[in-house]
């Protein structure tokens, strides 16, 4: 506000660990937040699920069978982990910038700035958006999946020289590949029977496979594929249209000459350690290049040249603009995306006030009633229309000719041949922003399969969050935020040529990737041209933590996370535990980080002996930060009232399915043009009349669509 008053036009934004909410002061560091909240729980996982956790449906884990050990996947205790990805900060820090641009937008219609925020808690329950759902009806029909299952193993396994990730690439066929003395590229009609021999055999002919039959499957699979090393499996993989991409560390990813090519990844001159390789520019607005300027500055050493601008504001100029359903209002997209990488960018902007088109062809008839489909189309209207019908692609043609936007995470090649690249549709509509989102870089590996699991696995993010520079096996959890991380890029890509086409009223192509979403979430390591690897924090193989003071501890009946990152924190520490602060060893922060493992170790055989709540009160009235890992805060959160009075969480009702559908809400908090969460998901092909009928179709001509199967719902 006193800024506000000096200058009308400030946009102002603020990040907090939770907002003005009961909890607003706790300490706001990343895993604690990730405790408090019970992500440390969620990384991993549950038995039956999520969601099923939520409803206190969730299998008991004595009737659960055990993954097989050929394919298991980080550390093999149960409990919570440690995260090397801060999840939390990383998607807090994606909705601060699409605040931010938001507002920005906002201004050249209204005038006036104003005040956005956004949290640690937020980027939280967004990110759990897919798991965090109470549902009224969960067997409602297609609704469940088993994705987010504690056992699902993400396809990763090792070859003879190194993990993979195989996700979505049928067992049978690295078996059929693998058989011989040589790798071989398998004839597709047999691998075929094999899938279907192995999906009948289990009782399944259709459809995804049970979980456990994926498990079975994989482990089968599992001696194939470590008989030949990555790389062959990757060549061929590549020749078959399979994906096998390997997993492999942060400094990999950084000294790859594809990403080096595409600029995601940037050579800085440090002027104390030289050429270092960093994360780059990472989403792209084609009229708008941008590049990293240079390295970090030394403290202090440009607050001269910072006075020397200093002006005084530019004088407010108020309109009338009025933007009841926030910042986006008025702008329409059309969302021609699959999954959840494409989806969940239109989803943000819908949140933000945009009318938000879904469209699908009747393929996607299995995929839009699921959980996470629900999760990333809250916002929209569904149509299905086949875009390969000459009808279908007039009236989709004439929606786009009539929108601001257009989204969609086809595979490169794929846009050109159904007629809608931005080339086609600029023609028509040259103020359009047209957003297309990549599995990986744009370069050779752009028009291969690309989703969540490869692309952490390329950037680092597995590796990381495995523990694997410890020995630790790689692991892909919930806290990994590859396809959101895109679909983040996406809108704060989209929100900004928004913001250019009202000061200059063009049009432009956007673009990002999961593989840029990886990068990201590892932005806080670099290394030099030779893919040296500085000494820094690293999660350990059993994923406990980063240190001894940043970690979790088992207690007598639970676990309690520390987070003494200070000086300060280890004076408090000691106030709760005397006996560190007479010991030698630990009389310093060197001192303490050269005997970490010694000090892990005193810390760790202090609180198993005491139960966490007394372990809990007596740091926390020290003033040392920690929390207990929650493993119950999801069957909680929806009842919440403060949390739906801030509009974090909500309720939709009227699914016709599904009924009552408990979600996450509003990531992003606005003082001038507030958002609000939006109503129940749709239905597949819900709206698909009225949809047409906005495209300028007759209800004769509606009814013809329908009949010949060109549109339905």
């Amino acid at each position: 506000d006193a800024l506000a008053a000096l200058n009308p036009r400030l946009i102002h934004v603020s990040i907090t660990g939770y907002g003005d909410t009961v909890a607003a002061d706790r300490p706001a560091i990343d895993a604690l937040v990730q405790a408090r909240l019970g992500l440390m729980h969620e990384a991993r996982g549950w038995d039956g699920g999520s969601i099923l956790r939520i409803l206190g449906l969730d299998d008991d884990p004595a009737t659960v069978a055990p993954i097989p050990e050929s394919i298991r996947t980080g550390s093999a205790r149960r409990g919570p982990i440690f995260s090397a990805s801060p999840a939390p900060s990383v998607s807090a820090a994606y909705l601060a910038v699409l605040g931010v641009s938001a507002a920005l937008r906002a201004r050249e219609l209204t005038g006036l700035g104003q005040h956005v925020g956004t949290s640690l808690m937020q980027g939280a329950i967004l990110y759990q958006s897919c798991g965090w759902q109470r549902p009224e009806n969960p067997q409602a029909p297609g609704y469940m999946l088993p994705a987010l299952d504690r056992r699902q193993g993400w396809g990763i396994v090792k070859t003879a020289d190194r993990w993979v990730c195989t996700w979505t690439t049928p067992p049978d066929w690295a078996i059929a590949a693998a058989e011989g003395e040589t790798l071989q590229r398998p004839d597709p009609e047999a691998v075929k029977a094999r899938v279907m021999a192995r999906n009948g055999a289990a009782g399944r002919t259709a459809g995804m496979p049970s979980l456990d039959s994926q498990l079975a499957a994989l482990a089968d699979a599992a001696p194939y594929y470590a008989k030949f090393p990555a790389a062959e499996w990757t060549k061929l993989a590549a020749e078959c249209d399979i994906c096998v991409q390997p997993v492999r560390e942060v400094e990999d990813a950084l000294i790859d000459p594809l990403l080096l090519a595409d600029g995601s990844v940037t050579v800085v001159d440090d002027p104390e350690l030289g050429p270092t390789h960093q994360a780059g520019i990472l989403f792209r607005l084609h009229d708008c290049p941008a590049e990293v300027p240079g390295p970090s500055h030394p403290r202090g050493a440009d607050t001269d040249a910072v006075r020397a601008t200093v002006a005084k504001p530019t004088p407010a100029q108020p309109r009338n603009a009025d933007l009841p359903r926030g910042p986006l209002h008025g702008i329409r997209v059309v969302d021609l995306g699959l999954a959840v990488a494409g989806p969940w960018g239109a989803q943000l902007l819908g949140d933000l006030g945009a009318d938000v088109i879904k469209i699908d062809g009747s393929r996607q008839g299995f995929w839009m009633p699921t959980s996470m489909a629900l999760a990333m189309n809250r916002t929209k209207r569904s149509a299905r229309i086949e875009l390969k019908d000459p009808a279908g692609y007039a009236a989709v043609r004439t929606l786009i000719d009539g929108a601001d936007v257009v989204i969609h995470n086809m595979r490169a090649g794929v846009a050109e041949r159904l007629g809608v690249d931005y080339a086609t549709l600029k023609a028509t509509n040259p103020r359009l922003i047209y957003c297309h989102t990549r599995g990986f870089e744009d370069g050779p590996r752009a028009g291969l399969i690309g989703h969540d699991q490869a692309g952490n696995s390329l950037g680092g993010s597995v590796w990381e969050d495995g523990g694997m520079s410890d020995g630790g096996r790689p692991f892909f959890g919930a806290l990994t935020g590859g396809d959101l991380g895109n679909g983040y890029f996406a809108a704060i890509a989209i929100t900004l040529a928004l913001y250019h086409r009202e000061r200059t009223g063009r049009g432009q192509m956007v673009d990002t990737s999961i593989l840029n979403a990886s990068l990201f979430n590892n932005s806080r390591t670099f290394t030099t041209p030779a893919g040296h690897r500085f000494d820094r924090p690293r999660l350990d193989a059993d994923q406990l933590g980063l240190s001894a003071l940043y970690r979790l501890y088992r207690t007598s009946d639970g676990w309690l996370c520390v987070a003494a990152l200070t000086e300060a924190h280890w004076q408090a520490l000691t106030r709760a535990l005397p006996v560190l602060a007479t010991d030698p060893r630990f009389a310093t922060a060197h001192l303490r980080a050269t005997n970490d493992a010694i000090l892990a170790n005193r810390l760790a055989d202090h609180f198993v002996e005491r139960s966490t709540t007394d372990a809990f009160a007596a740091l926390d009235a020290a003033g040392a930060p920690c929390e207990i890992a929650d493993g119950e805060y999801s069957r909680r959160i929806f009842d919440d009232a403060d949390l739906h009075r801030h509009g974090w969480i909500t309720r939709t009702t009227g699914h016709p399915t599904i009924g009552t559908l408990d979600l996450y809400g509003i990531g992003v908090n606005f003082s001038r043009t507030p958002i609000r969460p939006g109503g129940a998901p749709p239905v597949f092909g819900q709206q698909t009349r009225e949809i047409l009928a906005e495209a300028g179709l007759d209800a004769g001509t509606i009814a013809a669509m329908q009949a010949s199967g060109t549109a339905g719902g």
